[in-house]
C-alpha cells in the first residue's frame, strides 16, 4: 500500500513537473498576459502531461506484453559476446528461458498509475479546452 502511494506521488510530481514546464516555457508564470492566454498555456500543459504520461502507459503496458523481448534478448546475447572476459557459449540462455525470467519479473510493476493519472490530466486539459473556448 505505501509503496502504490508513492508512486502515485512520484508520477503526480514529474506530471506538474511538465505542466509547470509547459508554462513557464510560454511564460504564463513570468509575464502579464490575458485570462485567455493563461487558459491556453494551462490547457497545453494538462494535454503535454497527459499525452506523454498515457504514451508511457502505453509502452509500459506493450513491454508487458513481450513486444520488446526479441530486441532485450539480442542486447544480452550481444552484451554476453562483447563484454564478459568468459566466453562460455554453452551456458548461454535460449531465447524461450529468456522470456519466461523476464515476464516473472514484469509480474511484480504495476503500470496501471500511469492510466489513471494520464487519463486524469486528459479530462482536465478537454475541461480547460472547452473553457477556452466557450468561455472567451
Amino acid at each position: 500500500m505505501k509503496k502504490t502511494i508513492i508512486t502515485y506521488l512520484v508520477s503526480i510530481l514529474v506530471a506538474v513537473g511538465i505542466i509547470l514546464t509547459v508554462c513557464g516555457v510560454k511564460g504564463v508564470l513570468t509575464t502579464d498576459m490575458s485570462q485567455q492566454e493563461v487558459v491556453r498555456y494551462v490547457c497545453d500543459g494538462f494535454f503535454v502531461s497527459a499525452i506523454l504520461t498515457l504514451g508511457i502507459g502505453g509502452l509500459s503496458w506493450a513491454s508487458r506484453q513481450g513486444v520488446f523481448d526479441g530486441l532485450g534478448y539480442s542486447f544480452s546475447l550481444w552484451k554476453q559476446r562483447y563484454t564478459t572476459h568468459k566466453r562460455d557459449w554453452m551456458n548461454k540462455e535460449s531465447f524461450a528461458e529468456y522470456k519466461e525470467r523476464m515476464t516473472e519479473k514484469k509480474k511484480k510493476k504495476e503500470i496501471n498509475h500511469f492510466f489513471i493519472i494520464g487519463g486524469i490530466f486528459a479530462v482536465v486539459a478537454a475541461l480547460l479546452y472547452i473553457v477556452y473556448s466557450f468561455a472567451f
